[in-house]
């Protein structure tokens, strides 16, 4: 992918004097239809960007992002390289602007959720873009396949603690077969459940008996639990033959919050992903202990943003997909960042 105007100037492990902020890039679930449009009109490094992935996947994912309704755009096949595909479109139309006006960032820090973690890899020059399309639609395959032989499903609760929750998972599953658990962990009184159809829905009612609020989540697959096991050793075995390169910016782990900054353990990250809850609310927080107070949500979207307010409101937390008329201004990132 060709560099522009994120500067990448220290190997991983090293500690220069970066910016204090950290790109962040959201998952599945952040998909809405016409999303990257106007990223499409104005730049063209993110419509080469669409086009690419179109060309590779085989999939047409202007048609996909920009005509799709929120039914089709939600079935994982064309979620998740349109995600992942929006998000590099966002990053390549930041460089592309920063560098048209002679300013550059120097992020210390590189995250995702979920999903995200391999537009962050793409970012950091850890995974090629042709590589994570092919990696993610073979994620997505597996992820569909295991739904259409077992109905599973998401949903968030809010207003509980993570120990709620999960007593009321273990409740609510009866077997192996038969299972739901905690899948993301994103703020301290709200989490993502993950499991059977059956076993979800008991949840979901455990947790609306106790004052919950509790949101279905539109995705037709689950993830990040035990119940993937074997998507998991399969998906492993494609990570293992992946081309991958050091990091060349650290990449905050969604399994333990220790900072990536080796192939290796990105790879052991990829392989443990699908069956390993996402701790988005630590990764937050090992971020700001790093240094960094400014996030730039870099995808479709603004959950991340919003998220990282809550698990700290002195931190600085932006979107890139909040502009309305022209994309990417740079006024979303704070002035003495880009110089």
């Amino acid at each position: 992918m060709t560099a522009h105007a994120i500067d990448p100037t220290h190997a991983a492990g090293a500690r220069p004097a970066d910016d204090p902020v950290a790109l962040v890039f959201p998952g599945q679930g952040s998909q809405s239809p016409g999303m990257g449009k106007l990223l499409w009109e104005h730049s063209r490094a993110a419509r080469d960007t669409y086009e690419e992935a179109s060309d590779l996947t085989g999939i047409d994912l202007v048609k996909v992002c920009f005509e799709a309704d929120a039914d089709d755009l939600s079935d994982t096949i064309n979620t998740q390289p349109a995600v992942l595909t929006t998000s590099v479109a966002f990053l390549r139309a930041m460089r592309e602007k920063l560098t048209n006006v002679g300013e550059s960032i120097r992020p210390r820090l590189l995250g995702g959720h979920s999903l995200g973690i391999f537009s962050a890899a793409v970012a950091s020059e850890a995974l090629s873009f042709r590589d994570s399309l092919f990696v993610i639609l073979e994620r997505a395959r597996l992820m569909g396949s295991f739904n259409d032989d077992r109905p599973v499903g998401m949903a968030s609760v809010i207003g509980l603690d993570e120990e709620a929750v999960q007593r009321i998972c273990d409740e609510a599953t009866r077997s192996a077969a038969d299972r739901v658990d905690v899948a993301n962990y994103n703020l301290d009184n709200q989490t993502v459940i993950s499991g059977d159809v059956t076993a979800l829905e008991r949840a979901m009612e455990a947790a609306r008996l106790v004052q919950a609020k509790v949101i279905r989540l539109k995705v037709k697959v689950s993830s990040h639990t035990p119940l993937h096991a074997g998507q998991a050793e399969e998906f492993a075995m494609v990570i293992r033959e992946l081309p991958l390169r050091d990091p060349a910016l650290p990449i905050v782990s969604n399994i333990t919050s220790r900072l990536l900054q080796t192939a290796d353990e990105l790879r052991a990250e990829f392989e443990a992903q699908l069956r390993s809850p996402v701790r988005w609310s630590d990764n937050v927080k090992r971020m700001a202990a790093e240094g960094v107070d400014t996030f730039v949500e870099v995808g479709p979207g603004h959950v991340l943003a919003r998220m990282v307010k809550r698990v700290q409101d002195s931190l600085t937390a932006v979107s890139l997909d909040d502009a309305r008329e022209e994309p990417i201004p740079i006024s979303v990132i704070p002035p003495r960042r880009s110089r």
